[in-house]
């Protein structure tokens, strides 16, 4: 399951009611197509970001119902999002509530794979307005315990201030990879027409999730033409530009191999401000960065 975004924090539903509608839509999906023994995998960008991994945390709360509980989906949501610690995923009634209504054991989530995570919703905070945000976070920034592999690309290049990455917090049981790509927001999420760039996270992102045992047709896989030379685009401009601060993301010591290309690239003139600080933190010393492949 893939939920996607334009990238444009204006549109798509950008509302309260847009982000339940989508959770519970995904929601609904799984649990009139889940099989016992199927894998799960989620896949979304930006506010799909913030939708699969909501998503992710509903099932661990409440489980995948069983198709005659369909009906209690909105039931389910509510429990969820309650946010107290009556109803969280230990919880006695969290766990009568799978109990009754929900597959054998709850259901478990195979894969997660997200394309830069941003702001508490992935929604930026000037678009925020009546939301009820504290309603709408996330529970806490670590996978679930439900799911088995996490995987976050994450763009080292975006600069507006209400873009900040919502990274995940490691957990003790969950196979969790966090990388980081050069590109602005957009770029790694594909959203531009030339998507060089973007397909080196695509890539990536495919090949862990074959890894772990999804097949892909072959021809998706044959479509990114990933090229760490392509272009750059610029996302702080318009309001942003007019209204709100730039500032550079603290990156991560762990890059994908495109971005040292990127760096040592004469013809490119790659010179993040982002990826800078994070080589003056290491003295320069690409030794002391983990380079993934």
């Amino acid at each position: 399951m893939g939920v996607g975004s334009d990238g444009n924090p204006l549109t798509g539903g950008a509302t309260g009611k847009g982000i339940d509608k989508n959770i519970l839509d995904c929601y609904r999906f799984l649990v009139h197509n889940y099989d016992d023994g199927d894998a799960v995998y989620l896949f979304g960008f930006s506010r799909g970001a913030y939708t699969v991994r909501s998503l992710a945390g509903l099932i661990g709360n409440c489980g995948i119902l069983r198709r005659e509980h369909a009906g209690k989906a909105a039931k389910a949501y509510s429990l969820y999002r309650r946010r107290s610690r009556a109803s969280a995923p230990g919880s006695s009634k969290a766990a009568a509530f799978r109990r009754d209504y929900a597959v054998a054991g709850g259901g478990r989530v195979h894969f997660v794979g997200v394309f830069d995570t941003v702001g508490a919703l992935g929604i930026p905070a000037p678009f925020l307005g009546t939301l009820g945000t504290s309603h709408y976070l996330f529970h806490d920034t670590e996978p679930g315990d439900i799911i088995n592999h996490a995987r976050h690309a994450v763009s080292i290049d975006e600069n507006r201030q209400d873009f900040e990455p919502t990274l995940w917090t490691p957990k003790a049981g969950v196979d969790l990879k966090q990388v980081w790509f050069a590109g602005v927001h957009t770029d790694i999420g594909g959203g531009y027409p030339n998507r060089a760039l973007g397909d080196h996270a695509g890539q990536w992102l495919a090949r862990e999730a074959e890894a772990c045992g999804l097949a892909f047709e072959p021809h998706f896989l044959d479509n990114l033409t990933p090229d760490h030379t392509g272009p750059q685009h610029n996302e702080y401009k318009g309001f942003y530009r007019a209204m709100r601060r730039r500032m550079a993301r603290e990156v991560e010591p762990v890059v994908h191999v495109s971005v040292r290309k990127r760096w040592e690239d004469d013809g490119v003139r790659y010179r993040s401000p982002a990826l800078r600080g994070l080589l003056e933190n290491v003295g320069g010393d690409w030794g002391k960065i983990q380079v993934i492949f």
